[in-house]
């Protein structure tokens, strides 16, 4: 099942098993590690590639098969949809996922050579109403975006090209450091997602909390 990526490994030592779902974000690019950093520099400021992954890097980045991939526990970079689609431009296919299941927010965004694919926004704390670009990635049908577990989001990658699943598991990562001196760019989709939320935005006295059902769920 594509829900085993998300459990802790030895090559990321700062993941616990996360019995509430899935709390992290993912960036997948066709190309290598120094290529991709060469290109997230000119969207996003200076980064620094540091030793071996540790529990407190909020960031790790690693190489496999040709393709790099962070692993994004602020899911900050990793929501910046706009810098995909112009990484894409020069890089190839480039994606950004994840999910944050205390909030129910999930999302992915795909793009090839600057032209998106495929963009997902749900998020239920704030929204009535989820919102997607795109036609339906063929995994969607079995394995929803909107998945605990980021098993839709692990599909999602693997059906285009990314074994995310593998980097994790078995690849080596370390630490990366982001400056934070400069943020990336917001363009098209940026002002779609904002005019979708400001449209779909629960309001204040909206009571949905009252109607959420915990979930419990048997230790693996």
């Amino acid at each position: 099942m594509f829900a085993e990526a998300a459990l802790p490994t030895r090559r990321h030592p700062q993941y616990r098993l996360h019995l509430m779902g899935m709390h992290y974000g993912l960036i997948a690019a066709t190309a290598t590690q120094q290529e991709f950093l060469a290109e997230l520099t000119r969207h996003a400021g200076e980064f620094e590639v540091g030793s071996p992954a540790t529990p407190g890097d909020e960031m790790t980045i690693g190489e496999r098969n040709g393709h790099t991939f962070v692993l994004d526990t602020s899911m900050m970079l990793s929501s910046e949809d706009d810098m995909v689609l112009a990484m894409s431009d020069r890089l190839g296919t480039v994606v950004c996922a994840g999910a944050e299941t205390v909030s129910g927010t999930y999302w992915i965004t795909a793009a090839r050579d600057g032209v998106p694919l495929r963009c997902v926004f749900v998020q239920h704390a704030g929204m009535t109403r989820g919102m997607a670009i795109g036609d339906p990635l063929p995994t969607e049908a079995d394995h929803p975006i909107e998945d605990v577990d980021g098993d839709g989001i692990f599909a999602a990658l693997a059906w285009l090209g990314f074994d995310a699943a593998g980097w994790l598991t078995e690849a080596a990562s370390d630490g990366l450091r982001w400056s934070g001196d400069r943020t990336p760019q917001r363009g098209q989709i940026g002002d779609i997602k904002r005019s979708h939320y400001e449209r779909y935005q629960r309001p204040d006295d909206d009571n949905w909390l009252s109607r959420v059902t915990a979930v419990v769920r048997d230790e693996p």
